[in-house]
């Protein structure tokens, strides 16, 4: 009892000193920070590496290895969609449809390209929803996080959540964006280098990759549970690919890039490396439960994995894995509320404010997002329900930036579709629990947006007309 209670104060003592390197790096990288724009956009300095390993990094997060984990050793090769095949598709359509156009546009949020094309209205609304969706998101990690400190240091889940928080908040307040890339990068490595030791080690216990192969059962790669429906079909595969595409958090990277050709292709090196280190942890699913070992259902799958065939040490590196995970997530989606509060609602509010100023308000907004973030992961609701909320949050923008970006200009629409699309999420999905409400929340926007526009075409004339006479 006494070893183990040893070995559990060291892995606690070595996550927390891993933290607080992260924590050093961040400082020192973002203390050149002068202004917002070098906070949240890292001064428009980063190369098509930087921005692929930070897109990487920031997008393959803890449900990435945990979640998907779990849900391929339930479901098969069906637990996959999701993450990473939906996920990636999305950060393909970020690379091939948005990252060079709104690098081009000079902007710092999505929120400040909807203005630009939609007017204040639209902006401050927009903002709303991004500031709602990362918090959501960061609530998911801050959830994961607080999970691994207790199960380290076993003070509890509530504790553990307010550690973490504190720790988080310091490590986004004081790094910005340089800093958020800069440890992205190391953290990234960490990650690959984490899940391909632990994946050779599953493919040595089960006899090589043949034997692990022969073992698989034929429900392996069913395509689909029996009992789902299209429209939970559909659902699982849109609101991943939609709610990207959309996303602040990826979509800073490519903001930040030197040049629109820059933000594409990093874009581009970010899906793919996605894609490829989003493959092991299916493989863990797959294959792990073939090995006769004494492995945990859901959230546990994976730490459970590792403990079976990691020795003490490399357990410890492996849990600063999923730390690295954690941290290259969560403070991405603070930073993109820090973005959209400051750009959208502060500078708004005060032009003529400086630049110091408008630094200090960003790094104020990261620490309420903080503290607002934990009081979601309180709910108690499972990872892959936080991280599926935030995403089905965040594409209520899709309509009016597609829209936006084919060159429309209709304001109306642009509001009415986003109003009616968040009513209809909280109505249909929130409330009243109604399968498919994320099919009817798109339906409805694309008919208002459409709607509402042709009203303003027919309505131009008109107005033009009464102001010759």
């Amino acid at each position: 009892m006494a070893a183990a209670r040893g070995a559990t104060a060291i892995t606690l003592v070595l996550i927390l000193a891993y933290v607080a390197l992260q924590i050093a790096l961040a400082v020192w990288v973002g203390r050149g920070a002068r202004s917002d724009t070098d906070y949240l956009v890292a001064g428009r300095s980063l190369g098509a590496g930087a921005v692929g390993m930070s897109i990487f990094a920031t997008w393959f997060a803890a449900e990435s290895l945990i979640a998907t984990s779990s849900e391929v050793a339930a479901e098969g090769i069906a637990g996959a969609r999701a993450e990473p095949f939906a996920y990636a598709a999305g950060l393909l359509a970020v690379a091939l449809f948005f990252a060079k156009a709104l690098r081009k546009g000079g902007f710092i949020t999505l929120a400040d390209f909807l203005r630009d094309r939609f007017g204040g209205a639209t902006e401050s609304l927009s903002a709303a929803v991004i500031a709602l969706s990362a918090t959501t998101w960061s609530a998911a990690q801050l959830f994961a996080f607080a999970a691994i400190i207790d199960a380290a240091s076993g003070i509890g889940f509530t504790p553990a959540l307010l550690g973490a928080t504190l720790l988080v908040m310091t490590y986004t307040l004081f790094g910005g964006l340089a800093g958020d890339v800069i440890t992205d990068i190391l953290q990234g490595i960490v990650i690959i280098v984490a899940i391909c030791i632990l994946f050779a080690l599953m493919t040595a216990a089960a006899g090589g990759p043949a034997a692990m192969w022969a073992a698989l059962p034929e429900t392996a790669f069913r395509p689909a549970p029996a009992d789902e429906t299209w429209a939970d079909t559909a659902e699982l595969w849109l609101i991943p690919i939609i709610g990207t595409m959309v996303s602040q958090e990826a979509i800073s990277r490519t903001l930040a890039a030197r040049t629109p050709e820059v933000a594409r292709t990093g874009a581009l090196w970010g899906a793919g490396l996605y894609l490829a280190a989003g493959l092991v942890p299916v493989g863990f699913g797959l294959f792990g439960p073939q090995l006769g070992l004494p492995l945990g259902e859901g959230e546990a799958y994976l730490p459970s994995l590792a403990k079976a065939l990691f020795p003490e040490w490399l357990l410890i590196v492996f849990t600063g894995a999923l730390v690295s995970a954690i941290l290259s997530s969560v403070d991405s989606a603070l930073l993109a509320v820090s973005a959209v509060v400051t750009e959208s609602g502060y500078r708004r509010l005060r032009p003529e404010a400086s630049d110091r100023t408008l630094l200090r308000a960003a790094r104020t907004a990261t620490v309420c997002a903080a503290a607002l973030a934990a009081g979601l992961a309180l709910t108690g609701e499972s990872l892959r329900t936080l991280v599926l909320d935030a995403g089905a949050i965040g594409a209520v923008l899709a309509v009016p930036i597609i829209a936006g970006l084919a060159g429309s200009r209709a304001r109306h629409a642009a509001l009415a579709a986003i109003v009616v699309q968040m009513a209809t999420l909280v109505l249909l999905d929130w409330i009243l629990g109604v399968p498919g409400a994320f099919l009817w929340m798109l339906a409805s926007g694309t008919l208002t947006f459409a709607a509402v526009a042709a009203w303003e075409r027919r309505r131009a004339p008109a107005e033009a007309a009464v102001g010759d006479t």
